[in-house]
């Protein structure tokens, strides 16, 4: 490890250049949003490699190149970036309607629509997702496979689904 007389002269170049760097950054981004998380990829390799930086150089220069080479690597990032949403995604995505039912409503849903089912798959559900039991020893104790449970509560899950919304529809 450094002297610590030579570390805390980085520490204070680094916090004294915070501010250039960043309106660097947001020259060579553009003012993207981007540009606080690459000045902070900037830190990061700015201390990773600041055993290669000689106190007798002018910090900010060193700085402004480790910048500008994290700005490419952004952009090359970017460039191969999958998730990327198009007009009609946008679209559907923003018709989407906001769940104006209150969590009481839903509740009161739920609970209609549990008693409408058998009490053995309602005690199945109960146990499972109320108390501390796994699948497994669920499963052990009803004498089936674990999977077989698994499809089964999830049909249950589903059956409930369906009934709550058709129940808050109707209030």
């Amino acid at each position: 490890m450094e002297p610590p007389d030579i570390e805390s002269f980085f520490v204070a170049e680094l916090t004294k250049a915070q501010a250039k760097m960043r309106i660097y950054l947001t020259k060579l981004l553009a003012n993207s949003p981007s540009t606080d998380d690459v000045l902070q990829e900037c830190n990061k390799v700015l201390w990773v490699k600041r055993s290669n930086w000689d106190p007798n150089t002018i910090f900010l220069k060193w700085a402004y190149r480790v910048c500008y080479f994290q700005v490419k690597a952004y952009f090359r990032n970017q460039s191969r970036e999958k998730l990327v949403f198009n007009d009609e995604l946008l679209d559907i995505m923003g018709k989407e309607e906001p769940d104006l039912n209150s969590p009481k409503d839903r509740e009161v849903a739920m609970n209609q629509c549990l008693q409408k089912l058998d009490s053995h798959d309602r005690s199945l559900l109960m146990e499972r997702y109320q108390g501390e039991i796994s699948v497994e020893e669920l499963a052990k104790r009803e004498g089936i496979p674990p999977n077989t449970l698994s499809q089964k509560l999830l049909r249950l899950r589903h059956q409930l689904l369906i009934c709550i919304q058709a129940n808050l529809k109707t209030t």
